[in-house]
């Protein structure tokens, strides 16, 4: 053992020999001697080595103690053991002195639930500048989590903000998109009380770019229904337990992805050679959903190894885990204004504002997840670095959805019975029809991955080649299957409520009974095969070289090419043989719950017969599943996006001092060339006719983030930057697709005459590191879009019947700005035991303005002016636990255009919480809760009137881990 260590010291870039000139010419003796230090972020061993040089003194280390680590920037007039200690700040090392000489080695008792870590020891105290401050951080556990993120944000030229794992296999929550809402300006939206897609400064989902690991990855699509979401990456497909942290990027550098208006959301899987060498970690638990009342299973497991020379390392990863979910809704709430007659005197009274329909649904999945994350890596000396890396998800939904549908029909209006409130017509009694409904459908969303990267050093240039293949695929492996029965119901009693916590609309059926099954006769079955296969394959290169010109340290420079397609099939069939017959109970279940909407204050049907798929389904002629020729519909409604991008860029990166005060960061421009061809087929109103549309466009990208140290514990950021975001693929297509009730008749379609997204953007910030693992920030933050799409709903005719067609356009001009403000701290001076608290908190206001036509001006779309988070923690010994309440204010989700009202979202917030004990070194135990309050969403629309309600309940999780 002890022959390999002084082996392993021999073959560990000793440092001596680029140095010993240099370090016979130092006098060591004198502690207080400094030297102007300029170190940029960079693997710790070429920090480590730059360091030697600059200031003399000796540093010994082992490869694999230093391999994968990444430094921090340091650079001022600095002793070189004060320069040491912050190059290993939160580095996990310490620094043992002996005979003028540096030896690094790892911290002690690394494996103890409590076991202290100081980056610098005692010893290395000599010679510090007057902030002495030695920082603890303990390892494995939420503190050292946030510590480790804040200290990444401090040491990055850009302006950034990360989650890290709490430890191997252990998130600071389930999902990936609810962790990141602790962080300033960002939020997210759910999906049966997930998280699914991330919000970064109010900018929707379209406008952020995912990646793994610094690579692009496909897109699932939707399946569900009609909708789709394009490019937006669902945080519902990557388990948690796989993922090493998370950084959300807010001010480009020329280096990085176009595309993100919002910013780049990087996704960091773990990697052999960082972990300990026979690591193995297993986790079980069981979460319970209030709603649908079950307890499902997750399991997870990690094993990793290296050889002793840490030049090869494997592992691998994989989860398993099950989900029911239940959700309480009213959807399908339209409002419209017209004229009515409110008296019977055959006359006018006016335009009022009023609903139109209203549909309540229960829906239900059972949901399956597996997931599987392997890598190699071959490093066989400091010149090369190479990972082979692959990932792939499985997520199997079943999908069972029940719902009825009532309405209000004006022009049956009985007289003298409406209900006016604020010049509102809020309800009255008239004629309705109803839908009942019955929705399933088997879907799968499965995403791969596999990529090829390195480091290779050679002629004093740093070459970094990358390939990587990624698929995903959305389908219906059990197409959905709809079995709708309608028809008049008689007179209806409605009235709507303001959107307002546990209020609900009351509905009365003054002449029909919704449980009774003949009531309603037979509509059709809608029968709809749904796929879509999102694929990109890519490969690039990527070189850098110190230089030592000015203030200027290195360059960077780089080419890329990515190849994307998105294929969308869907088949729309209906078969209606049976229209118009009644049927008895034989053909229904009962309604299966008694708790439905049981949280609103009001009085709606909550009950209504069951359609059962199968004997409908065999009394129907459905001969026509076995063509394969596409139908009308099955054209507009499928269509294929190719996407072809070559990009470059050249970026220079600087350290140095202005006076006596530091000064980094980066300069560079990204060239990107798109081309795309959208193929479909378009609606003339009578057929439908293939189309293709070709769009190509060129974009320079210029980019600069600026760091200002003008104190030890102060920085001041600066970035500006012109930016894009390509439109969604699915607004890109030539499609059209139909939605009709019998009722209501909705289209949506696309665009493939969109154009880009455009802006300038510019931050600024300050950030003071007051105390160990503490700061105080505050950004502000402007982007001024010069392009931009909305979705602008109009009238459009198809086989006689009048859609409303919502589809995307051009757009004026738009901008939005900001202002966030964090704080983080340990409050470790108070008395024990609360000197286990601590705190994080953040504040998002955000403003913005749009022009979506000559006469319409509003907020921008999906952005919430105020959004925050709180986060106490504690933590004594082995027992730990953390509670969180994340809000945002209102949110306009659709402009109103054509006599439609703007859709909103009411403001949402929730509370999560964790409680965990290390029950010995090795186990820990653990009991987490998801939306502890059982908040409601709410969508509204003018006066606050009730547009939406959405109830999915809480979720409580009890989970076991060891890690050997």
């Amino acid at each position: 053992m002890f022959k390999t260590l002084r082996m392993s010291l021999l073959a560990s870039s000793i440092l001596l020999a680029g140095t010993a000139g240099v370090a016979q010419a130092q006098d060591r003796g004198q502690a207080s001697a400094t030297y102007q230090v300029k170190l940029t972020a960079q693997p710790l061993s070429e920090a480590l080595r730059t360091l030697s040089r600059q200031t003399g003194l000796e540093i010994v280390f082992r490869p694999e103690l230093v391999r994968g680590r990444n430094a921090r920037a340091v650079s001022g007039q600095l002793s070189a053991q004060n320069a040491l200690d912050r190059l290993l700040l939160n580095s996990g090392l310490v620094v043992r002195y002996a005979n003028g000489t540096a030896f690094l080695e790892r911290a002690p008792a690394q494996r103890q639930p409590v076991a202290l870590v100081a980056p610098v020891s005692a010893a290395a105290t000599v010679g510090a500048s007057e902030d002495n401050t030695s920082e603890i951080v303990v390892t494995g556990t939420y503190s050292a989590s946030i510590s480790d993120a804040l200290d990444r944000k401090r040491s990055a030229n850009n302006v950034v903000d990360s989650i890290e794992a709490v430890d191997i296999a252990s998130f600071p929550s389930q999902n990936l998109a609810e962790a990141l809402q602790r962080l300033p300006g960002v939020t997210i939206e759910r999906d049966r009380g997930e998280g699914l897609f991330v919000k970064v400064r109010g900018l929707g989902a379209n406008f952020q770019v995912t990646l793994l690991n610094g690579q692009s990855i496909a897109v699932n699509e939707n399946v569900r229904d009609s909708g789709q979401s394009g490019r937006q990456f669902r945080f519902d497909t990557i388990p948690a337990e796989l993922v090493a942290g998370v950084d959300v990027v807010k001010s480009p550098s020329a280096n990085l992805e176009e595309g993100a208006i919002g910013g780049i959301v990087n996704i960091r899987t773990f990697k052999p050679l960082d972990l300990e060498s026979g690591k193995f970690v297993v986790s079980a638990a069981g979460s319970y959903a209030e709603k649908a009342d079950r307890v499902d299973p997750n399991f997870s497991t990690l094993a990793s190894w290296k050889n002793d020379s840490a030049t090869f390392g494997a592992l691998i990863a994989a989860t398993y885990s099950k989900r029911s979910t239940r959700q309480d809704r009213l959807t399908g709430i339209d409002w419209g204004i017209d004229k009515m007659d409110l008296d019977g005197d055959g006359t006018s009274d006016g335009e009022y504002l009023h609903p139109w329909s209203l549909r309540p649904t229960l829906e239900q999945e059972d949901r399956e997840r597996y997931a599987v994350n392997a890598a190699v890596q071959f490093a066989p000396s400091d010149a090369v670095n190479l990972a082979l890396e692959g990932f792939y998800t499985r997520l199997n939904d079943y999908y069972d959805e029940l719902t009825y549908s009532v309405g209000f029909d004006p022009k049956t209006l009985v007289p003298g019975s409406a209900v006016i409130q604020d010049g509102v017509v809020v309800g009255g009694i008239s004629k309705s029809d109803s839908q009942i409904g019955r929705d399933i459908s088997d879907m799968v969303h499965q995403n791969w991955f596999v990529g090829l990267s390195g480091d290779i050093k050679a002629g004093g240039w740093t070459f970094h080649p990358k390939a990587y293949v990624t698929r995903a695929l959305s389908d219906t492996a059990g197409p959905i299957t709809r079995t709708r029965l309608s028809g008049p119901i008689g007179r209806v009693r409605l009235t709507m409520p303001k959107a307002e916590s546990g209020a609900m609309p009351s509905v009365e059926l003054l002449d029909s009974n919704l449980d009774q099954a003949s009531l309603l006769p037979f509509r059709r079955i809608e029968w709809r095969p749904l796929k879509s296969i999102d694929k990109e394959h890519a490969y690039g290169l990527s070189v850098e070289r110190p230089v030592n010109f000015g203030p200027f340290v290195s360059i960077d420079l780089g080419a890329k090419y990515r190849s994307r397609s998105r294929d969308y099939d869907r088949r729309d069939l209906k078969f209606e043989t049976l229209k118009g017959k009644h049927f008895d109970g034989t053909y229904f279940n009962q309604f299966p719950f008694n708790d439905f909407l049981s949280s609103m204050k009001g009085s709606l049907p909550t009950s209504w017969v069951q359609p059962r798929p199968d004997p409908f389904w065999n009394e129907s002629d459905t001969s026509a599943i076995a063509s394969t020729e596409p139908t009308r519909a099955d054209k507009r409604n499928s269509y294929q996006i190719d996407e072809e991008i070559t990009s470059a860029y050249g970026m220079a990166n600087f350290d140095s001092l202005l006076g006596s005060t530091p000064f980094r960061g980066n300069i560079g421009m990204r060239y990107a060339h798109t081309r795309q061809t959208s193929s479909g087929h378009a609606e003339t109103g009578t057929e439908a006719v293939p189309v293709s549309f070709v769009t190509t466009y060129d974009d320079f990208l210029p980019s600069a983030n600026l760091v200002v140290e003008p104190a030890r514990n102060l920085i001041l950021r600066f970035a500006a930057a012109r930016v894009i975001t390509r439109p969604s693929l699915a607004d890109l297509a030539p499609r059209l697709t139909l939605n009709s009730s019998g009722l209501i008749f909705e289209a949506n379609g696309g665009n493939p005459n969109l154009k880009r997204f455009q802006a300038w953007q510019y931050d600024a910030g300050v950030e003071y590191y007051f105390a160990p693992s503490s700061a105080l920030i505050a950004s502000v933050f402007y982007k001024d879009i010069g392009t931009f799409v909305y979705n602008q709903v109009t009238d459009f005719t198809v086989d006689g019947n009048v859609y409303k067609l919502t589809a995307p356009t051009n757009g004026g001009d738009a901008w939005v700005k900001g202002l966030e403000l964090a704080f983080q701290h340990q409050f470790t001076f108070l008395p024990a035991p609360f000197d286990g608290l601590g705190l994080q908190a953040n504040y998002t206001v955000t403003d913005s303005k749009a022009t979506y036509s000559a006469t319409i001006k509003d907020d921008l779309a999906g952005i919430a002016k105020h959004s925050y988070n709180l986060t106490g923690f504690y933590e004594n010994g082995p027992f730990e636990a953390w509670l969180s309440y994340s809000w945002r204010g209102n949110v306009l989700q659709s402009v109103g255009t054509n006599n439609r009202l703007s859709q909103n979202s009411k403001a949402f917030g929730s509370v999560d919480g964790s409680l965990s004990l290390r029950v010995t070194d090795y186990a820990q135990i653990s009991l987490q809760g998801i939306n502890i309050l059982n908040a409601k969403q709410l969508d509204y629309v003018d006066n606050n009137w009730l547009a939406g309600y959405t109830d999915y309940g809480r979720t409580v999780r009890l989970s076991a881990r060891v890690s050997l």
